[in-house]
C-alpha cells in the first residue's frame, strides 16, 4: 500500500490553532508599511490547513472564497464539518499537493499561504509547491509561507536528529506517535544528564530542550518526528521562488519589522550598508537569530509612492481587540522584553477603547495635538498589531455581510467546547479572523447562546459540563473540591465577565 502520509505523523492529528498572518486583510498594515500594495481579497488558498480552524474562519468572516487541501482525511473531515456548518463556500479537500495541484476547477489566487508547511515536505512535494504557485498565484498576489531556519536552530538540530532516531529505531513498532516521542524525551533528558560534550559546549540547550519538551504532544509529533525536516536559509528560500517571478517584500509578523525592539543600533547599521538584497535579509537573519520566518512574497510587486502610500494607511480601520485595562505596556523583540512608553501609547489605546473601529487617519490627527508624530504612530502600529492588540477591522458593510456565518460557526466551535478545551478562538466578522478567548469564556458564551443571562444561570451551565469533564477550579494555589466552592468560583468570573469582556465580544460580533 502507498505511504499516503508521506512520512508525516499521521496517526496524531495536528492542534487546533489559529493563524492570524493567514487571514489577507491582517497582512494588509506589513505591506503598506512596505510601500506596496496589497492584493484583493477575492479569492485565496491554504496548503496544508491542518484541522482548518484557520481556513473556515477566514472564509466565514469575510467575502474571500477559500480553497485549500490536507492530506489528512480526519483533518479534511473536520474542516469540512466547519465549513457546512457556516455555509461559509470553502472548497476543502484531503488530496495530496501532486493531486490538488492538478485540479482544473481552481481560480487564480490573489492569496495562496503555506503556514509551517515547507520545511516538513520532501524537495519533491516542494516542487510540486513551487509548480502550482507560479501557476496559479495572480499576477499582484501574495504568497505567504513560514518555515524555519537554521540560524535559531542550530543548537537544537543535532537533539532534533537524536529524538527522530530513537523514536524511529528504539521503540516498539506500531506504537502510537505520543508514546514514542514520551519515550525519545525521557532518553535525551536522561542523556543530558550526563553532562555530555554537546551540552557543555552549549549550556544554553538545557533550557531550549526542557522548553520544548513541554510543549503539546500533538504539536512535537508533527514538529520533530517528520521523516523531512529541513530548516532553511532565506538564500535558499530566494533558489526556490525566484525562477517562478516572486519577489520578497517583508515579514508578515508587523513586530519583525521594528528595528527597535530587534536589533542593536550598531547591528542596524551594519544590515543598512549592505547594498544586496538578498545578503542584507541574510544579515538580518544572523542578528536576530529567529528560529521561524514569517515570509510574504508577491508575483510583481506594485511600488506606491509616498502620497498613495499615505493614503492607503490613513484609510485602514482597526479596532482594539484586547480589554484596554488588561494591555501590558511591553513587548518582546529579539533583544528581549522592551517597555513601551505610557506617554505614547496611553493615548493610542484610549483612543480606541470603545472596542469600535476607527481608521488610521482618525488617530494620528487626534494624537498630533499630544506631539505624537506619524513616526511614533506608525511604530505603536506595528508593534500593537504584532501583539494582536490591535487588529486590522473591515468596512461596515463586510462586517453585516459576515456576520451570519460567523455566527453558524462560532456556535459550532462553542459546542465543541462543551467536551474538549483545545479549541479557543471564534469568528470575529470585525476583523474578517479569530479572536482568542480566554478560559472557561468558550462556556459562558454557549451558556448566553441558550438564554442564560445571568451568574447564578451561567455559572451552574459552565460547572455541568466541566464536571462531566472531571475538571475542577483553584483559587489561591488550591484546587477546589465541593460543587459548592467551584460553583461559587465560576460565579465570579461570570461576574467579571459580564462587565468589560463581554463588551469587547460584543463589539468585535462574537457574543
Amino acid at each position: 500500500m502507498a505511504n499516503w502520509s508521506a512520512g508525516y505523523a499521521a496517526d496524531v492529528d495536528y492542534t487546533f490553532g489559529y493563524f492570524k498572518e493567514l487571514n489577507p486583510l491582517q497582512i494588509r498594515l506589513a505591506l503598506l508599511d512596505a510601500g506596496v500594495a496589497p492584493p484583493e481579497q477575492l479569492n485565496a488558498c491554504e496548503l496544508g490547513f491542518g484541522q482548518g480552524v484557520s481556513v473556515n474562519i477566514h472564509a466565514a468572516a469575510s467575502q474571500t472564497r477559500w480553497f485549500g487541501t490536507d492530506f489528512s482525511p480526519t483533518q479534511a473531515g473536520f474542516a469540512q464539518d466547519m465549513s457546512h456548518a457556516c455555509d461559509n463556500q470553502a472548497c476543502l479537500y484531503d488530496q495530496s499537493f501532486a493531486e490538488f495541484a492538478q485540479r482544473d476547477d481552481l481560480p487564480e489566487f490573489d492569496f495562496i499561504a503555506l503556514h509551517g508547511i515547507w520545511a516538513w515536505v520532501s524537495d519533491e512535494n516542494r516542487k510540486i509547491l513551487v509548480d502550482f504557485i507560479g501557476r496559479k498565484l495572480k499576477l499582484g498576489g501574495v504568497l505567504y509561507i513560514s518555515y524555519n531556519t537554521p540560524n535559531g536552530w542550530a543548537t537544537m538540530m543535532p537533539i532534533r536528529h537524536l529524538l527522530n532516531q530513537y523514536a524511529h529505531t528504539m521503540t516498539v513498532s506500531g506504537d502510537n506517535s505520543v508514546n514514542k516521542i514520551g519515550q525519545a524525551f525521557d532518553f535525551v533528558d536522561q542523556l543530558l544528564a550526563t553532562n555530555p560534550a554537546y551540552l557543555q559546549a552549549n549550556p544554553q540547550l538545557r533550557k531550549t530542550f526542557d522548553l520544548v519538551k513541554s510543549q503539546n504532544a500533538q504539536y512535537l509529533a508533527h514538529e520533530y518526528f517528520s521523516d523531512d525536516w529541513t530548516p532553511m536559509h532565506f538564500s535558499d528560500m530566494h533558489s526556490w521562488l525566484s525562477p517562478i517571478k516572486l519577489d520578497y517584500v517583508c515579514s508578515a509578523n508587523t513586530l519583525d519589522q521594528v528595528n527597535a525592539i530587534n536589533i542593536t543600533e550598531a547591528e542596524e547599521a551594519m544590515i543598512a550598508d549592505q547594498t544586496n538584497p538578498l545578503f542584507r535579509e541574510t544579515v538580518r537573519d544572523i542578528c536576530m537569530n529567529q528560529q521561524f520566518r514569517k515570509d510574504l512574497w508577491i508575483k510583481g510587486p506594485k511600488r506606491l509612492d509616498k502620497f498613495e502610500q499615505m493614503e492607503a494607511l490613513f484609510g485602514l480601520q482597526l479596532v482594539l481587540t484586547e480589554l484596554r485595562d488588561e494591555v501590558e505596556l511591553s513587548v518582546n523583540g529579539m533583544l528581549g522584553p522592551v517597555k513601551l512608553k505610557a506617554e505614547t501609547y496611553g493615548p493610542i489605546l484610549d483612543f480606541f477603547a470603545d472596542y469600535q473601529p476607527k481608521k488610521l487617519g482618525e488617530l494620528l490627527q487626534a494624537m498630533q495635538p499630544l506631539g505624537i508624530g506619524m513616526d511614533k504612530v506608525m511604530q505603536a502600529m506595528m508593534i500593537l498589531t504584532g501583539k494582536q492588540t490591535l487588529q486590522l477591522a473591515q468596512a461596515p458593510e463586510e462586517i453585516a455581510q459576515a456576520k451570519l456565518k460567523t455566527d453558524k460557526l462560532n456556535l459550532f466551535l462553542l459546542k465543541k467546547a462543551r467536551g474538549r478545551d483545545d479549541i479557543t478562538v471564534l469568528a470575529s466578522p470585525v476583523t474578517g479572523g479569530g479572536i482568542d478567548i480566554q478560559g472557561y469564556e468558550m462556556l459562558f458564551l454557549l451558556a448566553m447562546r441558550f438564554g442564560h443571562q445571568t451568574p447564578e444561570a451561567i455559572a451552574p451551565f459552565a460547572w455541568g459540563l466541566l464536571k462531566q469533564r472531571g475538571v475542577k477550579l483553584h483559587r489561591n494555589g488550591q484546587w477546589l473540591e465541593t460543587d459548592a466552592e467551584n460553583l461559587a468560583e465560576l460565579a465570579k468570573q461570570v461576574e467579571f465577565f459580564l462587565d468589560e469582556p463581554l463588551k469587547l465580544y460584543q463589539a468585535l460580533g462574537i457574543h
